[in-house]
């Protein structure tokens, strides 16, 4: 497996993996392998672990009354 690439989004906290990911048990066993992977940081996703994109909603509305997003 290559190393994969991390992104870290410092607005929303997301984590988004570029590459192949292994996730394992606590034997290490490999359980899924997936690729390109984002993980939810804001605590607003639907979809969680995953990201959804729902910090950009908020974002932009941050970005108009220039307010610091609450985390949850």
């Amino acid at each position: 497996m290559a190393n994969p690439t991390i992104y870290i989004n410092p607005v929303s906290g997301s984590i988004k993996i570029l590459g192949s990911v292994d996730f394992v048990d606590a034997e290490g066993n490999v359980l899924e392998t997936k690729e390109n992977v984002k993980f939810c940081g804001c605590s607003l996703s639907k979809d969680k672990p995953w990201c959804d994109g729902s910090h950009k909603e908020i974002s932009s509305q941050n970005r108009s009354t220039n307010e610091v997003p609450q985390r949850k």
